[in-house]
Parts: structure tokens; sequence; C-alpha cells
């Protein structure tokens, strides 16, 4: 039997703890302990949104928001002249550094209707996936309602994550919506994330979150928090275009944060330099404490960004190289993939 002890991230904050585990798994818990080796627990990482389809791009990317990743632009022309086996092998190797990186949910923005989940099928088939819950939302192959092919692919997928909202006409993406929710399902949503979208006309399509919100105004940030709609940054992804969500004024506003590495082909599944990222330009705004900056890749999306899909049997503990001084402000400045000692099994009773 393994024994840990050291500062334990709760959904309160940090507390001196210890762990026994055995075959994988925490069998013994206790606060103030502090027998056994050295080191910082936590939860493992929740990548809260990512575009894995895109992985498949090898080149720099070079263009605007728009000339990239928006209709038509590079990273549509890369997934419709890749081959299956080219798509799923690549999602394979993003999938697999993403458990490498302490990552064991994953909430994956699908392109391509139907014929777009056949690749991630093929990827999820070839990588030990033990422990690991990916969280499949999928999207209609084009940019209208087509009851049949909605209903197929919410058989399959565990939500809809849709493109920014002036990509739709308002008709369809209303009959979408309400399909959608007729389901009992997610439907999430970019928003934002170039120019200001409508949020008072999107909320009302029965959101479960918001990704981006960089172009928001403080009223649309006033609505979500009415709402509690919760919000997903991608802080790496948005600065390759020249951006940064202000993290802290939307702390300001009370919303539920959330971490997301976003487009495969800019960032790779290191939540580690996430966080950083995330922590050093909230910094640009204001003072901000990294506990904060950790809780969303941690507690936040266990508390706001749940889906059927997400099984509170499988959550697990991340152990990590112990550091002298705030632990918080250890794993965000400092830490990285190398230092995970192990990650184990735990029933997490807290929620």
């Amino acid at each position: 039997m393994k024994r840990y002890s050291g500062p334990f991230f709760t959904d309160e904050g940090f507390i001196q703890a210890q762990i026994e585990i055995e075959e994988g798994e925490v069998k013994e818990y206790k606060e103030g302990g502090d027998g056994g080796e050295d080191a910082i627990i936590l939860p493992t990482f929740y990548n809260s949104h990512a575009h894995l389809g895109d992985s498949v791009v090898k080149e720099p990317p070079t263009g605007t928001i728009e000339e990239i990743v928006g209709p038509g632009g590079l990273k549509e022309k890369a997934l419709s002249s890749s081959t299956e086996e080219e798509k799923s092998e690549s999602i394979a190797r993003y999938l697999t550094e993403s458990i490498s990186c302490g990552v064991r949910t994953l909430f994956d923005f699908r392109e391509g209707g139907l014929e777009g989940l056949e690749p991630l099928k093929r990827a999820l088939d070839s990588v030990d996936l033990e422990g690991f819950s990916p969280v499949i939302m999928s999207r209609p192959s084009k940019k209208e309602f087509d009851a049949w092919e909605l209903n197929q692919i919410l058989s399959i997928a565990d939500g809809i994550g849709l493109s920014a909202y002036r990509d739709w006409d308002e008709a369809q993406i209303k009959k979408i919506a309400d399909s959608v929710r007729g389901s009992g399902k997610p439907l999430a949503m970019h928003c934002s994330e170039d120019v200001r979208e409508p949020v008072e006309e999107i909320t009302d399509l029965g959101i479960h979150h918001l990704v981006h919100m960089i172009e928001a105004t403080e009223e649309d940030l006033q609505i979500c928090s009415d709402e509690d709609i919760p919000i997903v940054v991608c802080p790496r992804a948005n600065m390759f275009f020249g951006k940064t969500p202000d993290i802290s004024k939307m702390l300001d506003y009370d919303l539920t944060l959330s971490l997301g590495t976003d487009n495969a082909m800019i960032s790779n599944p290191n939540l580690f330099r996430e966080l950083e990222t995330a922590y050093r330009t909230a910094r640009l705004k204001g003072e901000i404490s990294p506990e904060e900056i950790l809780n969303m890749a941690t507690w936040n999306p266990r508390r706001s960004l749940k889906t059927s899909s997400i099984k509170e049997e499988k959550d697990s503990l991340m152990i990590l190289k112990y550091r002298n001084g705030d632990p918080a402000y250890n794993v965000v400045i400092d830490s990285s993939p190398q230092d995970i000692i192990e990650v184990v099994r735990w029933k997490n009773t807290k929620e």
C-alpha cells in the first residue's frame, strides 16, 4: 500500500491531508495526516474545450481567425482533404498526450456531422482510455436543420457544440436548439470570439455553456452571470490570434470559468501550460490568485459542466512532485507533466 501526504486541493481550497492507495485506488483519506511520501494532491484536469479533428493540420496556420477556423477556412479545407486514417491517427496521438498531461475529461467539439464522428470513434478504440471520459459535442454537417441527421448525431454524441451564432440562420439554429433541448442533452456554442454577438438572443436557446466571450460587453457578462451560464476560456489559442480573455473581469461578474486548449493545430493538450498562460494573462488586468486559476481546470468544470457521460465513479486524483511554498502557485507556474508521479482512482465524496 502506498501513502502520500501534503497539500490536497479540495473544492474549498488546499488542506493538509494523507491518502493511502491500493491497486491504483484511494482506499483511505485523512485530513491532517502527514505520513508517507510528500506530494501535492489534486483532482485530474478537465480540458473543457478542444477541437481534436484539426490535429491533422501540421503546417503553421496563417491568416485571420475567419481565414483559419471560419467557414471555408484553412481548417475546413484540411479536414475535407484528409483521409479517415490520417484524422484518427492524429486524434489518437492527441488523446494519448492529453492523458499523459493529467487530463481525464475532455470536451471535443466535433465538426462534420455523422461522418465527423467516425475518426474520433476509431481513435477512441485505439487508445487505452481507462479512467478517461471523452465528452463528444458534435454538430450538423451543414449550417441548417436536418431533423434526421440531428437525431442520429444525438443518439451517438453527448451533446451539440455549435460554431459562432453569426454563422447560422436564426430560424435554423432555433430549430436545432429546440431539438437538442427535447433530447435532454447539452447545447454549447462559441460566442463573441472575434466580434461581439447578441448574448441576449443566444442565451434564449437554452445554453449549457459558452466558449470564449472575448468581445462580450459588461452587459453580456451580467446576463451570463444572472442566468448562471458557465464560460470556457482558451488563452493560448486566443493569443495565437492576438487576443486575450479578460479573466479578471469575468470573475468580477461571478462567472464560473473553465479552461480549454481549443484548436489542436495551434495548442497542445498540456493543461499545465494553459494554466500558466491563464494566470499570466489574467494578471495583465489585475491581481488574481493562482488558486482561482487552478480551479478552472479542476473544480469549476466538475461543478458547472456536468453531463450524463461524466460518471462520478470515474473521478481521479493526480499525485504531483512536492515543492515547498504555495501549492497553487507551484502547480500553475512550475509544474509540468513530468512532475506527475501517478494518477489514481478516487470516489469524490464532496460532490
